[in-house]
């Protein structure tokens, strides 16, 4: 078997491919081997997932980018996510916080909504990359708001958050393991977390929701998905073998350690949330003119 990652050695999918992949081997008895397919927003990588065989030997695991987003990003993909790929098992949701810097006169995203309207295209923020996570869900919080707030898109996310701790830019969206020690030593204020919860290690950052802008609940995961035609039987398998990965005791610390949490599911309600997010966010990537190509 392979797991096909996008991303290099030590990438957050590649740092949960591997130990799931020695559980399944140990399961199994057969070799689930991980091949590393960074590049090119992840083309590369679902390009081979979609070349290979429908017999559930290849797998691939993949990100809302690869599944979802990537069918509005770009114009002309090798690969139709819509038709190539069928969803197998989530695995993580990765929660993202919204971030500002301390100066910054908003402490709730009603303040810097009230601010951004006040002072119309003076404020900015910080994403690592055009079409990344932070990017797409914070022009979703521009559309829902009307908040007039400009994108600087960086190389990185620590090159996005080291320009807002400096007040270069106002605003980061990032995952909560990136930007968690900065909010607790008072380099960035946390306004708000995408989670359906209050993060344990953040309590006092009040989520989306509570703050009257839902939709953002576990906006980010990590899912395995294989190529579409595969048999049922064999997708449920699989799925039942992730899940007996991901839930054993030495995988809480991995968890842990980069602010992830356990998410799970059969694979019909994971196709069913793909679909749905298809629904969410093409219509936000397309009105906010997100392009990559």
């Amino acid at each position: 078997m392979h797991l096909i990652v996008n991303g290099a050695p030590g990438s957050l999918p590649d740092l949960f491919a591997r130990p799931i992949a020695e559980k399944m081997r140990q399961s199994l008895g057969q070799a689930v081997v991980v091949e590393n397919k960074p590049g090119a927003g992840g083309l590369v990588a679902m390009t081979q997932l979609k070349n290979a065989p429908a017999d559930g030997y290849t797998l691939a695991i993949v990100t809302n980018a690869h599944a979802v987003w990537n069918q509005y990003l770009f114009k002309n993909l090798p690969y139709d996510p819509s038709k190539d790929l069928q969803a197998v098992s989530p695995v993580a949701t990765i929660p993202m916080v919204m971030a500002a810097s301390p100066a910054l006169q908003a402490n709730s995203l009603k303040a810097l909504v009230a601010l951004a309207k006040e002072k119309p295209g003076t404020l900015n923020y910080a994403s690592s990359s055009n079409g990344s996570p932070p990017h797409v869900l914070f022009e979703m919080f521009k559309l829902q708001t009307g908040a007039d707030i400009v994108h600087v898109p960086f190389k990185s996310g620590p090159d996005a958050l080291n320009s807002t701790i400096a007040d270069r830019t106002q605003l980061y969206l990032a995952g909560s393991a990136l930007i968690e020690a900065q909010i607790k030593d008072g380099r960035l204020k946390g306004l708000a977390v995408n989670t359906r919860e209050r993060l344990a290690n953040l309590p006092n950052v009040p989520t989306f929701a509570e703050q009257n802008l839902p939709g953002y609940e576990d906006s980010v995961w990590l899912g395995i998905v294989t190529r579409t035609g595969t048999p049922a039987a064999v997708v449920n398998k699989l799925n039942a073998e992730i899940a007996k990965a991901v839930q054993a005791e030495d995988m809480k610390k991995l968890y842990a350690s980069h602010g992830s949490e356990v998410y799970l599911s059969s694979a019909e309600r994971f196709a069913a949330r793909i679909q749905a997010d298809h629904e969410l966010w093409g219509p936000v990537i397309r009105k906010a003119n997100i392009s990559l190509d």
